[in-house]
């Protein structure tokens, strides 16, 4: 089995960051559907970016992110849930995973690796490395997944990141596998929120709009405060490009307005309504 040796995620509340580590096993050249090393792309999505072959379908939220193979055969995932009330284990969501997937059948654990608890920023992590066998959409596959669950102050973390493959090309394509689950990683922290609630991506729906909604709506409040008590213990301010519908977190500069120059992500402040220069927009706090 291709061993996830090492953490893979960083999850420090009350903002959401995601560091991959290099824990997944080397990869070479497979016969995977005629993919192989070489035939990773990588891409940027809103929140996420991540490498894969080219034609694959891809399903972002900003929990996560499913890459899937055309034929089905192939695919690799990231997903998280944030602030859910109570204590778990990692094997406890592994198992919720599994119950609230409706293309998820007849799952069973195959094997389990206890890894190394983490200290990351104030949390420490809990992981497990689980190997499992379930039908998805019909289709008997394995899957390698890396489990993960941080427990404070009456709440807990979680996340979940692996990949899977019909059970006659599971063994060949461990490697290179491996290889594009490890290549999810976080980059829009900022705007990231799994609301206490599992959000899968479109190739494998969940009905549960309403569950979304209402932990939204729950959730609104204590978002807003951490928010704020996260930026004054930074240093930093959220901003809004009403021209652009972009939203910016950029150190606060002490300044009352705040300006983006033409072109590109940097921010400038000033004391008074007046911008540094030609062309530069007016952003809004928020």
């Amino acid at each position: 089995m291709c061993r996830f040796d090492k953490p893979l995620l960083v999850l420090a509340i009350p903002f959401l960051m995601f560091l991959l580590g290099e824990g997944f096993c080397a990869v070479g050249l497979a016969a995977n559907g005629g993919y192989s090393a070489s035939s990773l792309e990588q891409r940027q999505g809103r929140y996420f970016r991540w490498a894969a072959p080219s034609g694959w379908r891809v399903s972002e939220t900003n929990a996560g992110v499913t890459l899937t193979s055309p034929d089905g055969v192939y695919g690799a995932s990231l997903a998280t849930v944030l602030r859910s009330k109570g204590t778990r284990k990692p094997a406890d969501f592994l198992r919720w995973v599994f119950a609230h997937v409706p293309s998820y059948k007849d799952y069973r654990v195959l094997s389990v690796n206890q890894l190394p608890n983490e200290r990351m920023s104030y949390q420490v992590w809990q992981f497990i490395e689980a190997k499992v066998a379930y039908t998805d959409n019909g289709l008997p596959v394995t899957g390698v997944y890396k489990v993960g669950v941080a427990n404070y102050y009456g709440m807990n973390d979680a996340m979940i990141v692996g990949y899977r493959a019909a059970n006659a090309r599971f063994q060949e394509s461990q490697p290179f596998m491996s290889q594009i689950a490890k290549s999810i990683v976080l980059t829009n922290a900022a705007e990231a929120n799994g609301n206490n609630t599992l959000i899968r991506p479109k190739n494998n729906p969940l009905d549960n709009s309403a569950t979304i909604k209402a932990g939204q709506n729950r959730q609104r409040g204590i978002d807003e405060a951490m928010r704020k008590g996260a930026n004054a213990r930074r240093g930093t301010v959220d901003l809004h490009d009403p021209s652009s519908g972009q939203k910016l977190n950029t150190w606060s500069q002490n300044k009352e307005h705040y300006w983006r120059k033409p072109g590109s992500n940097e921010v400038v402040g000033t004391d008074t309504y007046n911008p540094p220069g030609a062309g530069y927009v007016p952003l809004q706090k928020y």
